[in-house]
C-alpha cells in the first residue's frame, strides 16, 4: 500500500525538533511521499531546507511554491510574483505545483482586491510554467471556478474542499481534484461525507494539511502526515472498498496530477 500526503507544511516550527521521528512514523503508516506546500516568499527558504532534511531521511518530498491569500497584505504583489518565477525556475527538479494559492472571503481576511490580483497572477504563471495549482478555498468556490474556466488547460486540486455537492461536481468537470483530509473524520461531518461519497474516487486526493486540520482520533495532538490513515479509513468505508485499494487509486490520482519523478528516491 502506497499513500501520498498531497498537502502539508513541513517547514512549520512545531516539526523542527522532530524530523527523524516524523519520518519514522510516516514510514510506519505506509506514507510513500509528501508534498510540502508554500505560503509566502519569506518562508520558501525554510520550506526548501526542511524538504532537503526529510529527503536525506529517506522520505520523498515534492515542493509547491505559492503565496497564500492570508499573506496578501504582507507581500508586494508584483515583487511576490517575480519571486515566484525565480523560485520555480531555480527549483525545476523538485517543484510539482504552484500553491497554496486562492481566495478567502471570510471576515477579517486581507483586502479582496489584493488577494484577487495575487491569485490571478499565480494562475497565469501556472499556465506559463505548465504546473498544476493547489487552491485554498473558503467561501470562494464560485469565484475560483470562474477563474479556472477563464483559463482552459489549467490543472490542479482544491485543497481541504468543504463546499457543496454542486461546486464539487463543477471542480471535477473542470478536471480538478478535491483534497480530503482530517475534516471528513469528525462525527458531525455528515454533509461533507455525503458530498465526497457522491464523487468518483478518481477525482480525490489524500491530505493532512499538517500541522493544521487535525482529525477526530488525534484531537489535542499535533497533526502530522502519519495521521493520514484516518481519512483513508473513512474513504474506504464510504466507498465500501479495502483501504489498500483506495490508497492505490488515490496514489494514482496524485501521480496523474503531480507526476512521479519526485517520488523516486535515489
Amino acid at each position: 500500500m502506497r499513500i501520498v500526503d498531497s498537502h502539508c507544511h513541513l517547514e512549520e516550527a512545531v516539526f523542527a525538533d522532530d524530523l527523524p521521528g516524523l519520518v519514522e512514523r510516516m514510514r510506519a503508516a505506509r506514507v510513500a511521499g509528501v508534498v510540502s506546500v508554500g505560503v509566502s516568499p519569506d518562508r520558501w527558504p525554510q520550506q526548501v531546507s526542511v524538504a532537503g532534511q526529510v529527503r536525506q531521511l529517506g522520505m520523498p518530498v515534492g515542493l509547491a511554491f505559492g503565496i497564500h491569500p492570508w499573506w496578501a497584505d504582507r507581500v508586494d504583489g508584483e515583487a511576490g510574483l517575480q519571486a515566484l518565477d525565480r523560485w520555480l525556475d531555480i527549483h525545476r527538479a523538485d517543484r510539482v505545483a504552484i500553491g497554496e494559492i486562492g481566495l478567502d472571503c471570510a471576515a477579517g481576511m486581507p483586502v479582496f482586491q489584493r488577494q484577487r490580483d495575487l491569485f490571478h497572477g499565480q494562475l497565469d504563471r501556472a499556465l506559463h510554467w505548465d504546473l498544476p495549482v493547489i487552491l485554498h478555498e473558503r467561501k470562494s468556490a464560485d469565484l475560483l471556478l470562474k477563474a479556472i474556466r477563464l483559463r482552459p488547460g489549467l490543472r490542479g486540486a482544491a485543497h481541504g474542499f468543504a463546499g457543496s455537492a454542486q461546486q464539487a461536481a463543477q471542480f471535477v468537470a473542470q478536471g480538478f481534484y478535491l483534497g480530503v483530509g482530517g475534516a471528513i473524520t469528525h462525527p458531525r461531518a455528515t454533509r461533507l461525507r455525503q458530498v465526497v461519497a457522491g464523487l468518483p474516487l478518481t477525482s480525490l486526493l489524500l491530505e493532512t494539511d499538517a500541522p493544521n486540520q487535525l482529525g477526530h482520533a488525534h484531537l489535542g495532538e499535533r497533526n502530522e502526515p502519519a495521521f493520514i490513515r484516518e481519512p483513508l479509513a473513512v474513504l474506504a468505508e464510504l466507498f465500501r472498498q479495502e483501504e489498500a485499494a483506495v490508497a492505490e487509486q488515490l496514489y494514482a490520482n496524485t501521480v496523474a496530477l503531480l507526476g512521479e519523478r519526485w517520488l523516486v528516491t535515489s
